[in-house]
């Protein structure tokens, strides 16, 4: 017995020492300016291998802890993360502040790798413009605020406003709208003016060959607009601005959450009365407009494994231009889409099936000023119709994803030769994240293209990610991309008496193909600062274009053809620094340098540097003021004159300042007023253009949060 009785007390002795090693913390998490408790806070302890979150008060507790020095870890979106030092035992309760991230890496984006990843871990290197930077920029639509971003380039002219990324143009750039391609190219370029900046939520670019992803259009990159989602219950916004040149915009949206639904109905008029740069002329420089646009969106959720989304949007546009002593010019544009998305998600897998079809209309007459007589009209129509079925599975090491799309498209135009076009795309991709550690992460991806017009085309890509530190990333990535000839290019027979020119397609034309090397490296602090170094270089072959074949029947006559080789390389510069928390600036610099190798020279109206620099600043009583200065420098312009001689014409380098101001008032209400172009820098045949703007209008949020 005593014996036992010797066992018995030792067994108390251990377990009364064990006792003492797991101890436990409790504490509260609030927010570092505010002063606010935080829910769901993540709380991990390294050593321990524990973790947990704050309930809606703020409140922690974890137990099980070893005795001695631990390095607790708080983390939450939108702020930097916390590390706290705590003796254990711990006497008392830990008080927490969590101070908010002015760089926000810890966003989720997409489309790098179309899965969600933190904008910090996705091996595909992402621009993201985001959440106060969209409504501070005082721009009215996605082109003006976009050009600001490094290596980006916005190009006007009458078939819209098209963007070009690295020396890309704007018809080897894939535009997206909450992930669903837009269709209506007129002449390679798509118009993405008709996004207004309040409908958005982020935008995402993605640039170098990501046709591995994507397919054609995306061998210069990808841009990715993301529509608002309701975040309360109910949400009613509304924005009115009037500015110089007849300048209207006027845009209303609500938001409903119900449930396990959500919706979203929004709309917007824009209205522009044009402008003449030279009254002297009877021809005028800018054209009037008018834009409408409708978009509905329905989310719900279907037990615990299934959302449902649809999507619907329409747009007109309605264009007129003097152009010339004789003729104005009237264009119309109508685009309409629906989409419906089931998404299904349990543990590690994921399936997701969508439908989409999208309709664009492009009618162009150009009316006989003095008589109204319509000298000669066209009607272009392109459609597009999109089953794609995804599924992506995560593991520990591999990370997969995939997919199949069925694409058919059709044109009818009476500028096509045949009058009707069809083409039908079937593609299948894959895609493999392996973290091999906890520092090295490497992609790759390989798609197949199978067209019934330009046959078959295989897309690689590889990126590998490198991790030196928490705050620091290493990026080099391969890939190859390519674009497929358009229905345009392919099969044009179009003349235009008036100016006296022919175009004739070429259904014999091939993919333009290019491979792209790229190497970002970017170093953090979500307090203070972001830099970030890119450069890349793209090798295109095949690039088509359209060559002179001389005077035939009395008119020039061309003729559409893989005729050139291209290089272009550079590198990019941004810098962003908080020097306080309410002072924000940045600074970006792009290098571009490009060569025509079939002509020995370099690309026409690509600007070698571009720099950009801002400022946002917010005073204590809430105002904001946003000023943004850009510089472009001197681009090449190569014509053929009437004799056949090659002829080169210097564009001059601009400056442009804007500046943006937000006033908060009562009720809900902000008034804002900016001025554009303040330089009031003018090139009426390159742009910039018109000249300096003045604006100023009224927003309106109401939110429901019960």
């Amino acid at each position: 017995m005593p014996f036992v009785q010797k066992i018995f007390s030792l067994l108390l002795i251990v377990s009364g020492l064990l006792a003492m090693d797991a101890e436990s913390i409790t504490g509260q998490v609030r927010d570092g300016k505010t002063g606010e408790p935080m829910a769901n806070v993540n709380i991990f302890i390294g050593n321990d291998g524990l973790g947990t979150t704050t309930d809606e008060n703020g409140h922690f507790s974890l137990s099980g802890l070893t005795a001695g020095e631990n390095v607790i870890e708080f983390s939450h979106i939108g702020y930097s993360t916390h590390y706290e030092t705590a003796k254990i035992p711990f006497s008392g309760t830990l008080q927490v502040k969590l101070m908010r991230a002015l760089i926000q890496m810890d966003a989720m984006v997409v489309t790098g790798t179309r899965t969600e990843r933190y904008l910090k871990d996705t091996p595909v290197t992402t621009q993201v413009i985001k959440g106060e930077k969209l409504t501070d920029s005082g721009a009215a639509d996605l082109s003006q605020l976009i050009q600001e971003s490094n290596g980006v380039n916005v190009v006007e002219n009458q078939f819209g406003t098209g963007v070009e990324l690295n020396g890309f143009d704007s018809d080897h750039i894939l535009i997206l709208v909450d992930g669903m391609k837009m269709v209506g190219r007129v002449n390679g370029q798509l118009d993405i003016a008709q996004i207004p900046v309040d409908q958005i939520d982020r935008i995402e670019i993605v640039k170098g060959a990501t046709s591995a992803l994507y397919g054609s259009e995306a061998m210069g990159g990808v841009i990715n607009i993301f529509t608002k989602n309701p975040e309360t219950p109910m949400t009613i916004h509304s924005e009115n601005t009037l500015g110089a040149f007849g300048r209207q915009d006027h845009t209303l949206s609500f938001s409903k959450m119900d449930g396990d639904w959500f919706w979203v109905l929004s709309g917007g008029l824009r209205q522009y009365g044009g402008y003449d740069l030279d009254e002297s002329t009877v021809w005028e420089d800018g054209s009037q407009y008018e834009k409408q646009n409708v978009h509905l969106k329905i989310s719900r959720k279907i037990g615990t494994y299934i959302d449902l989304r649809m999507d619907g949007r329409y747009f007109d546009e309605n264009q007129s231009l003097i152009s010339s002593h004789v003729f104005r010019d009237k264009i119309r544009n109508d685009r309409s889409s629906i989409r419906t998305q089931l998404k299904y998600r349990q543990d590690k897998w994921a399936l997701n099936g969508s439908i989409e079809y999208s309709d664009y209309s492009h009618l162009f007459d150009r009316v006989v000023v003095k008589s109204g007589n319509i000298l000669k009209g066209s009607l272009t129509e392109n459609r597009l119709t999109s089953s794609n079925l995804n599924f992506s599975q995560e593991g520990e090491v591999h990370k997969f994803m995939g997919g199949l799309g069925i694409d058919q498209e059709g044109i009818a135009s009476d500028r096509v030769h045949g009058g009707e076009r069809k083409s039908d795309l079937v593609n299948l991709f894959l895609q493999d994240e392996i973290h091999i550690s906890s520092k090295w992460i490497v992609l790759s991806g390989l798609r197949l293209d199978r067209h019934s017009i330009y046959g078959r085309q295989f897309s690689p890509k590889i990126s590998i990610m490198y991790k030196p530190e928490m705050i620091s990333r290493i990026r080099l990535a391969y890939g190859e991309g390519f674009r497929a000839p358009s229905f345009k290019e392919l099969f044009l027979d179009y003349s235009n008496i008036s100016v006296g020119y022919h175009i004739v397609g070429n259904g014999e034309l091939k993919p333009e193909s290019s491979q792209n090397v790229s190497l970002d490296i970017e170093r953090w602090h979500t307090g203070k600062y972001h830099a970030r170094i890119n450069l890349f270089w793209n090798e295109i072959s095949g690039l088509i274009d359209y060559k002179y074949l001389g005077l035939i029947d009395g008119q020039s006559t061309y003729h559409s053809i893989n005729l050139t080789a291209v290089r272009n390389r550079g590198v990019e510069l941004d810098f962003t620094y908080f020097i306080m928390d309410n002072l924000e600036t940045w600074v970006g610099y792009s290098l571009l340098d490009t060569w025509d190798k079939e002509n020995n020279r370099k690309l026409s109206l690509k600007a070698k540097h571009k720099v950009q620099a801002g400022l946002r600043y917010e005073f204590l009583n809430g105002v904001k003021l946003n000023l943004r200065l850009q510089h472009l420098s001197e681009r090449i312009n190569w014509e053929t004159d009437l004799t056949e001689q090659t002829v080169k014409h210097i564009i001059l380098p601009y400056t442009t300042l804007n500046a943006h101001v937000t006033i908060p008032l009562p009720w809900g209400l902000q008034a804002f007023a900016g001025g554009k172009n303040l330089t009031n820098q003018v090139d009426k045949v390159w742009g910039p253009m018109p000249g300096r703007e003045w604006y100023g209008g009224i927003r309106f949020d109401f939110t429901n949060k019960q």
